[in-house]
């Protein structure tokens, strides 16, 4: 009888022992969609960027033009330059991934 009980008991202590564990694993798992990692992946994407855009001055000039453009012609213009400039498009948007990650997980 006294190892019926203590299998029951052990039994009991595991299943709580996951239960308390299994949400605090999943919520580490899972996205961060809090303010404060929204500005840490905003800020990371920023600094990549800004280096990024310091080692590059052509890129760099192409972005200032865009953002002096008028609202209604950016896009145009964004599309002209990454189809005429592939690579360094690709490289712009790796260095954009950390808010391009936090927009996909947070704001399906």
């Amino acid at each position: 009888m006294k190892r019926i009980v203590a299998g029951l008991l052990a039994g009991v202590a595991g299943v709580a022992a996951v239960a308390v564990a299994v949400p605090g694993i999943a919520a580490a798992d899972g996205p961060q969609c809090n303010p404060q990692a929204r500005v840490q992946a905003r800020d990371t994407a920023r600094a990549q960027v800004a280096a990024y855009l310091a080692g590059h001055p052509e890129a760099a000039a192409e972005v200032a033009k865009v953002k002096g453009l008028p609202k209604e012609q950016r896009r145009a213009e964004w599309q002209t330059f990454r189809q005429a400039h592939p690579q360094q498009a690709r490289e712009i948007r790796a260095a954009r991934q950390p808010i391009i990650d936090y927009r996909a997980a947070c704001h399906r």
